[in-house]
């Protein structure tokens, strides 16, 4: 396993386990405000638990960018030839080009 796959599964980790701890702590703090609204007004439930579990998409959020990060890390690993030898070929034209230019008429 080389480091850069190490590194795509630290990153997907940390978007999981990041987002899944916000949206814990936004739960937790819309709950503490509901449960208060609650007890004076028994009738607005259903707003409520709307609004209450709202944070939650948080988490939601994050598994999908981990899941994102995984494809595309993936895809990035196993195609590495290609990516070598197509920036290999456009070094290749930079150097062309900058060799055939002349930099004299340039600066007139």
């Amino acid at each position: 396993m080389g480091w850069g796959l190490v590194i795509a599964i630290a990153g997907a980790a940390a978007a999981v386990i990041l987002a899944g701890i916000g949206s814990s702590v936004g739960i937790g703090i819309a709950a503490q405000a509901s449960d208060g609204l609650l007890s004076e007004d028994p009738e607005s439930f259903g707003n409520i638990l709307i609004l209450t579990v709202l944070p939650g998409t948080q988490g939601i959020y994050g598994f999908v960018a981990a899941f994102g990060l995984t494809i595309i890390s993936n895809f990035l690993i196993t195609q590495h030839m290609w990516f070598r030898l197509i920036g290999g070929a456009f070094l290749i034209y930079l150097g062309i080009k900058a060799f055939v230019s002349n930099p004299a008429s340039m600066s007139q």
